[in-house]
């Protein structure tokens, strides 16, 4: 496996990304581009949260896609698409070595079942739909999905250098994964429960945990280490309004602002709950409607998998030879073990299946190991095991059966996207256009609308301030002076220029925040911002 395979996957997710369209994502409206925005101008010590509580997550990776658009490329929005679309094709690259290394014991080598091992994860509901997107889960897949194979190539230096250094690399890959991306927190645990499945022997699983870990605080250290400092030291929490439950900031609310509307609602519900989106759903792992059999059918594979194969090991025919079998073996165990502690974890902390691409990608495993196992497990006890290649092209069949029932099933979620060149837009094709309309100097601008934060880099003028309305949630009240509610009523009060509102709809705004800041404004002030994003973006005189 070399470019050339890493190419192929490039220019299938580019012709994804370009059948899909421009991302247009509330994600994108609210905070991505905002954040990097704010972060290379120098904003953080002008405005005041506009992208609301989502202004205190990591840029980082948000930096690529803001800098392509403000660069002349900004004019191709099919080549940014392409562009984008790289990271899922690096996620396809690996998700083939690590199918590799699961059913032949060598990452580099490709064959159509391996292929299709790593095409039935990766067409999954959580990760096709993202191709070319600002969510960034595709990127974090990248990160976390490097860190198993390391994990899975350093036993086979087992007692070298090599070894010692592809763990620290795992573990640095996946320390980067959550430090540019929280949610990835669930995936470090799930690493270190791989390696110590992967590693031979006793001593060498203690010794996998050491560099593995070395590596993860690292990676954490240098990724988040500056932004969660910056935030420390100006919120008092290195998360700013996140688990304040634990650091305890008095400017926001002591929880820990969790979304917890997606977690199932009791034990019974989180058993059977890949069943219940298998079938067409709404809101229960995702806003939009989809269905997906992949995680119910995998989930189910995986479990008789590990039954099967105790049962093989009781028998007294669970050995393998030496060589790339072995390989094979461990690492399949390896992987099995990375989907199902990444997968508990997932379930009781967010059940949002967008975080599950680093799991999604590698579901067909489980799969093709379930149906290897059953036919290693039917022959007599005693026989020798059959020649690699004929349990092989047994066990390929089922999987291929199993792709093309979840191809003809899966409803995948729509998330917002527009077509390359829309009519609308004011100066034609382009990534993200806003065309700029800069405010009197000193103007106060409070965004009373979620998903409106993209258009103050075209409002941006001498002395203009940018402040999000605060909500009780992750705010605090203005009637306690030390929340930071309180101190966005104070800024907005004292300012003494023109103020404007930025809102997506004058009959729709977030009226709490507006109540809280004694804002009231004439709905006949508004004109429309025009963008290629979104087609409701009003911009309000109010004082």
């Amino acid at each position: 496996m070399g470019w050339g395979v890493f190419l192929a996957c490039w220019l299938a997710a580019a012709a994804v990304a370009l059948a899909l369209g421009r991302d247009t994502s509330w994600d994108l409206r609210n905070y991505h581009f905002y954040n990097a925005y704010a972060l290379l101008e120098g904003r953080w010590s002008i405005d005041l949260t506009p992208a609301r509580a989502h202004t205190f997550l990591h840029p980082g990776l948000d930096l690529p896609f803001y800098l392509l658009t403000q660069s002349p490329l900004n004019a191709w929005p099919r080549t940014v698409s392409a562009l984008q679309a790289g990271y899922a094709g690096l996620l396809a690259f690996l998700a083939i070595a690590l199918a590799n290394l699961a059913l032949h014991g060598d990452a580099r080598r490709v064959t159509p079942a391996s292929a299709l091992a790593a095409l039935f994860g990766l067409t999954g509901a959580a990760t096709l739909p993202e191709v070319a997107s600002t969510y960034n889960d595709i990127q974090t897949g990248c990160l976390v999905l490097g860190a198993l194979l390391a994990l899975l190539l350093a036993p086979v230096a087992e007692g070298t250098p090599r070894a010692a250094g592809l763990r620290l690399l795992a573990g640095f890959l996946g320390g980067c994964a959550m430090g540019l991306k929280l949610t990835a927190f669930i995936f470090p645990p799930a690493l270190a429960l791989a390696a110590v499945v992967a590693a031979r022997g006793g001593a060498a699983r203690l010794r996998a945990l050491g560099p593995l870990s070395l590596g993860g605080a690292l990676g954490l250290a240098i990724t988040y280490g500056p932004w969660g400092w910056f935030l420390w030291h100006r919120y008092e929490n290195p998360f700013g309004s996140f688990a304040n439950n634990i650091f305890r900031s008095p400017l926001f609310p002591l929880e820990g602002q969790r979304d917890e509307s997606f977690l199932p609602d009791s034990i019974g519900t989180a058993i059977i709950y890949p069943f219940i989106w298998a079938r067409r759903s709404v809101a229960v792992v995702l806003e939009p409607p989809l269905a997906d059999p992949r995680f119910a059918i995998s989930l189910t594979a995986l479990l008789l998998a590990i039954i099967l194969a105790a049962w093989r090991l009781r028998r007294g025919t669970g050995s393998l030879p030496n060589g790339r079998e072995e390989v094979a073996a461990r690492s399949t165990a390896a992987i099995l073990t990375f989907i199902l502690a990444g997968y508990v974890a997932w379930l009781v902390t967010f059940s949002i299946l967008r975080y599950t691409v680093p799991i999604e990608a590698l579901l067909g495993i489980p799969v093709w190991a379930a149906t290897r196992e059953v036919l290693l497990a039917s022959r007599p006890t005693g026989a020798r095991i059959p020649p690699a290649g004929w349990w092989r092209a047994g066990a390929t069949l089922p999987l291929a059966t199993a792709f093309f029932i979840c191809a003809i099933v899966t409803e995948y979620p729509v998330h917002p996207r527009e077509p390359f060149f829309w009519e609308r837009e004011p100066r034609g094709a382009a990534v993200l256009s806003v065309p700029r309309s800069p405010l009197p100097e000193g103007s106060l601008v409070v965004l009373l609308g979620p998903a409106v934060s993209f258009v103050a880099p075209s409002l941006a003028a001498p002395g203009v301030r940018f402040v999000g309305g605060p909500n009780p949630n992750w705010a605090g009240t203005a009637s306690d002076p030390a929340s930071y509610a309180a101190l966005v009523l104070r800024e907005v009060r004292s300012h003494p220029g023109p103020a404007f509102l930025l809102l997506e709809d004058p009959s729709d705004y977030d009226t709490e925040a507006a109540g809280v800041l004694g804002i009231t404004f004439d709905p006949a002030s508004c004109r429309p911002v025009p963008n290629n994003v979104t087609r409701v973006v009003r911009l309000c005189r109010w004082r």
